[in-house]
């Protein structure tokens, strides 16, 4: 039988020691056989990182095949993070950190969002970035965060709106925190933030957010952008500066109930922080937007697909759908079966039965629609493309 690469990463074999180069390089080796890792930004933002300290450690071979092994992956990425546990990559993620804490060399510049974000108008709507939370009194002095727990915050809200100025969730501790960072220094009202809620479910997939949040605020972030003492698979912050940071430890206090879901208790901490009368903070609020919005627009005219188009026909009998795949002369190519959505869309692209990307964007729309049907015994019927449908193929 096959060995499984996974029972023989030296990494998790290590016993504490530290490893060589040589050695991390055939930990990557391995993993890059796996199925999942070898589409995964993941595993090519690794590569990336291991090949930087290979460079400056002057090991040049086992740099030049990191990148290699990174260009492959990186075109033929599917995804970024599937939240795997354990995250092979994001383990040695962490040991390269660990490897290349050498302030002199390989610094990187902090991310910064340009000069929009310095802006003081404060008429911009707040707050600054989009996300699943609840809005009350943006003149409160308090935010609440309740980690991983999605619950909590509405239960928040409907017992303390008039009493915060927003709380939610944060399920990681990369973009999740960037939200939090920047919705909060862009309103100088806010000056505590309750930390509440469990890590459960997501500590098992290595993403402890609210431990993150307790360390940005103490320790701030390295030249790399990477939370100091943050224990997450990928605490690392690219759309936020240090500046920001800065601003964001100074602004706010944490009151630190982690782990609690007692709404007396955070009933009686909101009480307490609001009545502190904790004055604005002094620093002009910076505004956060860090992207243009791009209005979207529905197409005027749609080109067939060259390589044909699809039926779509779910069985309730068989609790299957069926997908005919004919070339645009009307002749049936292949018929495509399966139970759900994503079975069906990633067999059709891993094909190559689609070339353009409106095209698939159609087909993961109606082929939810037919997986929906079928769940909830819908009737089915397959829709038109939108727009005025120009009958010729695209070169």
């Amino acid at each position: 039988m096959k060995p499984n690469p996974l029972e023989i990463l030296k990494i998790y074999n290590s016993e504490n020691r530290k490893l060589s180069l040589q050695e991390i390089s055939e930990d990557l080796e391995k993993i890059a056989q796996i199925k999942k890792c070898s589409f995964c930004g993941c595993n090519a933002d690794t590569l990336k990182e291991f090949a930087s300290i290979a460079h400056k450690q002057e090991a040049a071979d086992l740099a030049d095949r990191a990148i290699t092994l990174h260009n492959e992956i990186n075109q033929k990425k599917r995804y970024e993070c599937i939240g795997c546990n354990p995250c092979y990559p994001a383990d040695i993620s962490n040991l390269l950190f660990e490897m290349d804490d050498d302030p002199s060399t390989g610094k990187k510049q902090a991310v910064s969002c340009g000069s929009s974000c310095c802006s003081t108008d404060e008429s911009n709507r707040w707050p600054v970035e989009k996300g699943e939370y609840f809005l009350g009194d943006e003149t409160s002095p308090v935010a609440v965060c309740t980690i991983a727990n999605t619950k909590l915050p509405e239960q928040i809200h409907a017992k303390m709106g008039d009493k915060i100025a927003i709380a939610g969730f944060c399920e990681t501790e990369n973009i999740g925190i960037e939200k939090i960072i920047k919705n909060i220094i862009s309103n100088s009202q806010i000056r505590y933030l309750i930390l509440c809620g469990e890590e459960s479910g997501l500590e098992m997939m290595g993403h402890l957010s609210g431990q993150a949040i307790l360390s940005l605020h103490e320790n701030g972030i390295n030249e790399k952008g990477r939370i100091i003492g943050a224990k997450g698979k990928r605490p690392v912050l690219k759309n936020v500066d240090s500046e920001q940071v800065k601003q964001f430890q100074s602004q706010i206090e944490i009151v630190d109930l982690a782990g609690s879901i007692s709404m007396d208790e955070i009933e009686n901490a909101i009480d307490i922080c609001g009545s502190k009368h904790m004055p604005r903070f002094e620093r002009k609020p910076v505004q956060a937007v860090t992207n243009n919005l791009i209005t979207a627009q529905n197409p005027q005219r749609l080109v067939l697909d060259k390589k044909g188009f699809f039926v779509i026909l779910p069985q309730k009998e068989e609790n299957k759908i069926y997908v005919e795949y004919y070339a645009n002369s009307g002749k049936l190519l292949h018929t495509i079966v399966g139970a759900d959505a994503p079975g069906i869309y990633y067999t059709i692209i891993e094909k190559g039965f689609v070339s353009k990307l409106d095209h698939a964007a159609y087909l993961g729309k109606e082929l939810t629609r037919a997986e929906y049907s079928l769940k909830y015994d819908i009737p089915y019927t397959q829709d038109k493309a939108l727009g005025e449908l120009e009958v010729e193929q695209s070169t």
